[in-house]
């Protein structure tokens, strides 16, 4: 028999709430086996601990149970040697929090035993079997929720509301949307006062000094909510949701619902193009004096916007887009862009099958109409053209990425009334890809575009050639007698700099021919290869340096 006392845990866990409130329950069970267990094992010195950690009504998703967390508490603190469960999945259904589990239970020397499966984790073939028992437990959970999503997404294509808090308007009946009447008077005032301000701020003003105030519910737990003034994003959502006109969203689709719509089509449609023509002018900005070209719609591949910005230098004015991991140069972004909408404009077959149409007489007024635009964007391109084409340009570090506007694209280039939509799935935007290189000029301040397609031919950094040709030629002063001082001084600069830079007429012939030829490593700068303590004499060592290998 073991002298040493062992800690033992029990944990316990129900998915539902359901029967908890019974003398024996199903926590209940699992404890009185998992006792059962521990004075089995008396002999080695287990001891069943006084503290109760259940959880009724909790799912084994995820970690965030406050028994569980009890558990890890005591656990962290040294006061549990065993933990024991009536199954593993008591404990978790997922393999990750699992892991994690198993990674705390290692560092406090904490063993972990399923009565029911004869799992220990102090042994490899008991974790290893625990590992199998877990993904299968997690692939049940997996095909549990892939079946509750198509069931969700089923409902909704038949009309059906799904659950949650019923918008401003309505009252739940039998898991049915019913009209609540006093509160659908007030929906109607907001959408016709909306007409009337034509602006979501006036109208939230408006709102607030009439005490129309956003819809009130209990919760489960007898807690009152709802009952606020609206918000801006609050108004927005209430304008744009189509639970109004008797349909259902479910993501990007619409659907007919079962339910009595409270706004009719005509103020419906009155709406929704008033806060997309209030859109369009705030991105176009046009109390500007001079707005950027793609202001508003130029954005990092990390999702942060670039921000145009100006500067003056030696009496000339600078324009750049800024973003915290770089610069980009307007004329050279803009002017890819411009090109990649003239080509697209140029290609009436793909332009009529992006925008959904095969109606001859509707195909001829796309070219016509895309052969005047395209003019005007050669000629000039102007900043309304270019955000009814494109919804949102992301710079990568070797890809541009440029997303059309179908519902756009239709307006400007069809004469279809505003109010039809188009067709099933062309709604999600058109995307444009183009690789390209984004070399740091200089003295590394200024970014500069470089190729724009995959098959283009390189271009050179005009600044990594001035430096490689003025080391050759200053290593040929050297070896014609003149010292570094001497260069420095008939060059007006600093003798450092002569022989830091002098270093690269030395690099390998490689190297050197792939500078010359622009094929460069990406971020690889003059700069760099000036300030660079030391480089090596031997080809292989400076391949590997620079990142040529």
């Amino acid at each position: 028999m073991s002298n040493r006392k062992l800690r033992c845990a029990i944990y316990t866990r129900k998915s539902t709430d359901e029967g908890l409130d019974q003398d024996f329950n199903s926590l209940e069970a699992q404890r009185e086996s998992c006792a059962a267990y521990i004075m089995s094992q008396t002999h080695e010195g287990w001891e069943a601990l006084d503290a109760r950690y259940d959880d009724g009504g909790f799912s084994g998703g995820s970690l965030g149970r406050p028994a569980l967390r009890a558990l890890m508490a005591d656990i962290e603190k040294g006061l549990i040697d065993i933990v024991v469960v009536y199954k593993v999945d008591r404990l978790t259904r997922s393999l990750a929090d699992f892991a994690k589990l198993v990674d705390l239970f290692d560092r406090q020397r904490v063993s972990f035993v399923s009565v029911t499966q004869a799992f220990n984790t102090t042994n490899s073939m008991g974790r290893l079997t625990l590992n199998v028992l877990l993904s299968f437990a997690q692939f049940e959970r997996e095909v549990t929720a892939e079946r509750i999503r198509d069931k969700f997404r089923a409902s909704k294509e038949k009309g059906m509301w799904m659950g949650g808090l019923p918008p401003l308007g309505y009252d739940i009946d039998n898991r049915k949307l019913i009209i609540n009447q006093s509160e659908a008077e007030r929906v109607r005032l907001i959408f016709q006062r909306y007409l009337e301000l034509c602006s979501v701020h006036r109208l939230m003003k408006d709102l607030e000094s009439r005490g129309i105030r956003s819809k009130c519910w209990v919760t489960q737990k007898g807690n009152a909510r709802g009952g606020s003034t609206f918000t801006r994003g609050a108004l927005y959502a209430l304008l744009q949701n189509p639970v109004y006109i008797g349909r259902i969203r479910h993501k990007d689709k619409v659907h007919d619902g079962q339910h009595e719509a409270i706004i009719d089509a005509g103020t419906w449609e009155a709406v929704q193009n008033l806060l997309a023509r209030n859109r369009h002018e705030s991105r176009t900005k046009t109390n500007a004096k001079s707005p950027s070209l793609l202001a508003g719609l130029l954005f990092h591949e990390d999702g942060a916007a670039y921000r145009p910005r100006q500067g003056r230098k030696k009496g000339c004015n600078h324009h750049y887009y800024v973003h915290p991991s770089g610069t980009l140069p307007v004329h050279e972004i803009d002017s890819l862009v411009a090109n990649e909408l003239v080509n697209l404009l140029g290609r009436q077959a793909e332009l009529c099958q992006m925008i959904g149409t095969d109606d001859p007489a509707q195909m001829d007024v796309v070219g016509a109409k895309a052969q005047l635009t395209s003019a005007e964007l050669k000629l000039r391109p102007r900043r309304d053209i270019v955000l009814q084409m494109i919804d949102k340009v992301t710079v990568g570090d070797k890809q541009i990425s440029i997303a059309l506007n179908r519902l756009g694209l239709q307006g400007l280039l069809t004469n279809i009334p505003a109010s039809t939509q188009i067709e099933d799935g062309t709604t999600t935007p058109h995307l444009i890809k183009r690789t390209f290189q984004l070399k740091r000029c200089g003295n590394g301040r200024k970014l500069i575009l470089g190729q724009h397609e995959a098959g283009d031919t390189p271009r050179p950094d005009p600044s990594l050639l001035r430096t490689i040709a003025r080391a050759h030629a200053w290593f040929g002063d050297l070896k014609s007698g003149l010292s570094y001082k001497e260069i420095a001084t008939r060059d007006a600069i600093d003798e450092r700099l002569v022989a830091r830079s002098m270093r690269l007429a030395f690099l390998a012939p490689d190297i050197t021919k792939a500078i010359l030829a622009g094929l460069e490593p990406k971020g690889l700068t003059a700069e760099q290869l000036v300030r660079m303590p030391k480089l090596p004499a031997d080809w292989n060592e400076q391949r590997s340096l620079l990142r040529f290998d």
